[in-house]
C-alpha cells in the first residue's frame, strides 16, 4: 500500500487556484449583476408603456419619454436617461427603442462591454423587448 502515502490532499497551489478562480467569478458576478436589474427595470418601464392602450398612438414622443421617465424615477434607474429612448412611429405601429451599452471594469485596464437592445412594439404591447424576426434587417 504505497498509494496511501501520496493522497495527501490537495496542495496549496491547488486551493490558491481555486480561491483565485472563485474569486474572479464574484468580482465578475459584483460589477456585472447591477447592470442586467437596470435592464430588467428598463424593460419593466418599456411594457409599462402597454397599460396606455390606444392612448400611446396619440402621445407625441417626448410623452413617451416623460412616462417612461416617471417609471426610472419611481424605481431608481440611474443608470440610464430617458433622454435616450428613441421613438419610431411606423403606419400600423409604434416602436420604442431603448439600446445602449453598459461599461464596467474589472481589472485594471479590462472592461466588460454590455450591449442591451430593447425594443416595444404596439402592435405586440405584452411582448416587451423582444424584436420581431427580420425587423433589424428590415431597417439597415
Amino acid at each position: 500500500m504505497h498509494l496511501a502515502k501520496y493522497q495527501k490532499g490537495m496542495s496549496a497551489t491547488g486551493w490558491l487556484i481555486i480561491l483565485l478562480v472563485v474569486g474572479f467569478t464574484l468580482l465578475c458576478l459584483f460589477r456585472m449583476v447591477p447592470a442586467y436589474v437596470d435592464n430588467r427595470y428598463i424593460q419593466e418601464g418599456l411594457l409599462d408603456l402597454s397599460e396606455q392602450g390606444d392612448k400611446i398612438e396619440e402621445m407625441s414622443p417626448n410623452e413617451i419619454r416623460r412616462q417612461v421617465g416617471r417609471f426610472f424615477q419611481m424605481n431608481n434607474v440611474r443608470s440610464q436617461s430617458s433622454k435616450s429612448i428613441e421613438v419610431e412611429r411606423l403606419q400600423e405601429k409604434t416602436l420604442v427603442h431603448m439600446n445602449y451599452e453598459v461599461r464596467v471594469p474589472i481589472i485594471y485596464n479590462i472592461d466588460v462591454v454590455m450591449t442591451f437592445n430593447n425594443t416595444w412594439d404596439s402592435s405586440r404591447p405584452y411582448e416587451c423587448c423582444k424584436p420581431e424576426a427580420g425587423t433589424e434587417s428590415e431597417r439597415e
